[in-house]
């Protein structure tokens, strides 16, 4: 099971589309949050959940029951920063990165294809900043990892 210190547990009311949980313990970005009717008046509260997988994209789903036994959704603990890119190491997708605070991360670096080349998102990042432009990148945390979920031009550099 996932480390202690990267979940926490989550109602399912917390739960929301575009939000993250863990469905049969791999960390899903949720594409559907659906509380089901109950099956008799005395029936149990169920919620199913459909969501992608953050780092592969495989498709998963689960119908939780939120009553008998049951003590929360796992969730895993995100965080979103905004970094400048300092410089792309085009061969391993390694990325320097550089924070509004000056703090710099190296140990960022550009998503895969289950081929082993850069995604669709990489390519766009290496292509623009060998143009030389100055690209910032939004970078989400999940489960210790690093994930870009976005690449822009910075907008104080013009």
């Amino acid at each position: 099971m996932a480390d202690e210190e990267l979940i926490r547990k989550a109602q399912p009311d917390e739960l929301k589309k575009l939000g993250y949980a863990m469905i049969k313990g791999m960390p899903c970005r949720l594409s559907d949050v659906n509380q089901l009717p109950k099956a008799t008046a005395n029936g149990n509260r169920r919620v199913q959940i459909v969501g992608v997988h953050i780092f592969t994209g495989k498709k998963y789903d689960d119908t939780i029951n939120c009553t008998a036994g049951f003590n929360g959704i796992d969730v895993p603990i995100t965080s979103k920063e905004s970094y400048t890119i300092l410089d792309v190491d085009a061969s391993s997708g390694f990325l320097s990165l550089v924070d509004d605070q000056g703090n710099t991360k190296e140990d960022a670096s550009l998503s895969k294809s289950e081929d082993g080349e850069f995604d669709e998102l990489s390519q766009e990042c290496i292509r623009r900043f060998s143009k030389g432009e100055i690209l910032r990148v939004t970078v989400l945390t999940i489960m210790g990892k690093d994930v870009i979920l976005e690449v822009a031009k910075d907008a104080e550099a013009a």
